[in-house]
């Protein structure tokens, strides 16, 4: 196996990674819609948007694979990024650099690879938009042309940059380490500790005049779905409750798993007829289609409570308080509604 070289400018290549404030942050939505075009035009099974750290590739979007990274040394974007142009592997099992990679002798099994390097501003090439696949195969010039397409996007989604401020503070305070503890595994999100530490900072921006709003999501029924289907099945459930939420919210907008099967939301600059609209969108997004899961395809829907900070709810147990309350009234209801806190 042949481990990727390291670029000449490999410094500045790190420094111009870590000012983007993405390493070793939640999915996004923004992302996630690329690497699922991605998936579908290309008609590969497995598509990232990967960052390439000092020691690992960091996975900021993932179509098809449940890993959130993988070691640098054995990663194909980290070959892929020393170039200008997409680095394509036709089949890595005749390839020498890779015949013996542990990605391609174990999962995923990765035979065919084609990653388009990712830039900064300045130029630096910190990461890829990749489509993998399982068996050998060729792209058409038709479809490099449109992994080409897709990895602009990308970059330029890069270079934007979209987390909210308390977002960019938490990340900028934090080490790898603490960001990768930050996440939840499963659903890739931030976790319950990270998404609380959120709120009591909106919490403060709130006490300074900003409309922030709390949003209590749950799944209905979910208990029954690992009873009936398995927990395969319940995490299957989970991962797309979270990708349905991230694309119902605004950009901007932060949500974390809270516990087994609930969801909060951190809804900033948002004044609370805004917010129901907002989990409104949530709730019809669940409950349209079917997820799919290993033991088929399952119905979803969830149960939303909605609260405003306010003079009334002005700390961190006041606010969750009263998101939590309007939700057991959602479920009380009949669940598969938005209840809002009076």
């Amino acid at each position: 196996m042949q481990a990727p070289e390291f670029p000449e400018n490999e410094a500045q290549r790190m420094s111009a990674l870590r000012s983007t404030d993405m390493l070793f942050t939640p999915s996004e939505e923004r992302f996630d819609r690329i690497t699922r075009l991605a998936s579908q035009l290309l008609g590969t099974p497995i598509a990232l948007v990967s960052l390439v750290a000092d020691k690992c590739q960091w996975f900021k979007s993932v179509k098809g694979l449940d890993a959130i990274e993988t070691p640098r040394e054995i990663s194909f974007c980290g070959h892929a990024i020393l170039g200008e142009e997409a680095f394509v592997i036709e089949d890595a099992a005749l390839d020498q650099r890779f015949a013996d990679n542990p990605l391609v002798t174990g999962a995923p099994n990765i035979r065919f690879y084609a990653g388009h390097p990712l830039r900064t501003e300045d130029g630096s090439r910190v990461g890829t938009l990749c489509v993998i696949d399982r068996t050998p195969r060729k792209l058409t010039h038709e479809q490099l042309v449109s992994l080409r397409d897709l990895a602009a996007l990308a970059e330029a989604e890069l270079q934007r940059g979209q987390l909210s401020e308390t977002q960019r503070e938490l990340v900028r305070e934090r080490d790898d380490l603490k960001r990768k503890a930050s996440i939840d595994g499963l659903t890739r999100l931030w976790n319950r500790a990270a998404i609380t530490e959120l709120i009591v900072a909106e919490l403060g921006r709130a006490k300074r005049g900003v409309p922030t709003c709390i949003a209590m999501v749950d799944a209905d029924h979910f208990k029954k779905v690992n009873d009936t289907h398995g927990h395969q099945a319940g995490d299957a459930v989970l991962v797309e409750l979270a990708a349905r939420i991230r694309r119902a919210l605004r950009e901007f907008d932060a949500v974390g798993r809270y516990g087994g099967e609930e969801f909060i939301a951190v809804l900033s600059n948002c004044k609370i007829d805004d917010a129901k609209l907002v989990c409104e969108r949530i709730r019809q997004f669940v409950v349209n289609e079917k997820i799919a899961t290993p033991a088929g395809m399952l119905e979803a829907s969830v149960s939303i409570g909605l609260a405003a900070c306010n003079s009334n709810n002005e700390d961190l147990e006041r606010v969750v308080g009263a998101a939590d309350a309007a939700l057991y009234r959602a479920k009380d209801k009949g669940r598969n509604r938005v209840e809002v806190d009076d």
